[in-house]
């Protein structure tokens, strides 16, 4: 199944305050701390906000894109210089955490993980320019986990979020127009609930009293699971079957069919024709020789299978195997 959320919050750039907690579900999950609504640096929060230099010494990409990740991983300790720790480990940390859930401009809409205390927290910061104080609008959407939680599969779940939210802001403030609270807050407890529970999220949300176009919008949100792009595929390669494909195919055109479904109805031809070769001896080669299909398009095939987990793939010669000369030698 899917990680289970443990809470949600959203986070602000307030112009006099600093980094706020503006509301949360549950109500207590975010432990804000003395200090949570009087940052001693927001008089200059503003210029460093602008300042594009990298957060030397804590910031890792997940990519190749060095300059602009897509997907950034940070950890910071909750625990205080000269002493042990002071906040409550069933909340979450935010003044341990406020400088990187409000981070400077080089982060902004990149997927964030930051991992503090027993939580893992995935956030998609977000910044509009425009008529507000300090001529900048930032806020930001927070999903926490468990610290062990797998959460890959919620990545798309909260860049979506980050990019509706974004766009109603826009498009009708609702997040720094205060008539817009009770419709934010509906839409963080319904996501918490439907999420967990349905592993997806739909609903109609009321903006009456804010200057939208439209008195409600839909907003749509599914979790998929997340599979790991497939591994290069070479010449000298075993598939091997890790599923019955023919209780595959029959699944497979069930769905598409429902009831409508019989014998006749197969998988992709190229497809179909590489699952009879794969016999857990043949190798890529000998696949695509015996199928008369040319070499790339095998391993296309194998890769797609390999995506869905269908096969496993091993080298032809493996030292841990036994082999031994069969009958056939002779000839």
């Amino acid at each position: 199944g899917f990680p289970e959320i443990r809470a949600i919050f959203l986070a602000q750039f307030h112009p006099d305050q600093g980094p706020i907690v503006r509301m949360s579900v549950p109500e207590d999950a975010v432990d804000v701390g003395e200090n949570a609504y009087t940052d001693t640096g927001a008089t200059n929060r503003s210029s460093e906000l602008r300042d594009t230099g990298a957060m030397g010494g804590i910031v890792s990409s997940n990519n190749n894109f060095a300059h602009e990740p897509e997907v950034v991983e940070l950890i910071k300790r909750t625990t205080a210089r000269g002493g042990p720790s002071l906040v409550d480990s069933s909340k979450i940390d935010f003044n341990s955490i406020q400088t990187l859930i409000i981070p400077k401009l080089t982060l902004f809409e990149r997927l964030i993980t930051v991992n503090t205390g027993r939580f893992k927290v995935m956030c998609y910061p977000v910044a509009i320019e425009g008529n507000y104080a300090r001529n900048m609008f930032i806020f930001n959407m927070c999903f926490a986990f468990d610290i062990s939680a797998d959460t890959k599969c919620y990545g798309p779940v909260v860049k979506r979020v980050g990019s509706l939210l974004k766009e109603l802001e826009v498009t009708g403030r609702l997040l720094s127009d205060v008539a817009g609270t009770r419709a934010l807050l509906m839409m963080m407890r319904q996501l918490v609930n439907k999420l967990n529970d349905h592993g997806e999220y739909q609903i109609e949300l009321d903006l009456k009293g804010l200057s939208q176009p439209m008195a409600s919008t839909g907003i749509s949100i599914k979790l998929f699971p997340y599979y790991e792009n497939p591994a290069t595929i070479e010449a000298f390669h075993v598939p091997v079957k890790l599923v019955d494909f023919d209780v595959a195919r029959r699944k497979s055109a069930q769905t598409v069919y429902q009831q409508h479904a019989s014998n006749d109805i197969m998988w992709d031809l190229v497809l179909d024709k590489v699952a009879e070769g794969i016999d857990n001896v043949n190798h890529v080669r000998r696949i695509a020789r015996q199928a008369q299909i040319p070499e790339p398009t095998v391993v296309l095939a194998l890769q797609h299978l390999d995506y869905y987990g269908c096969i496993a793939l091993v080298d032809i010669f493996q030292f841990s195997n036994v082999y031994e000369a069969q009958a056939r030698v002779k000839d």
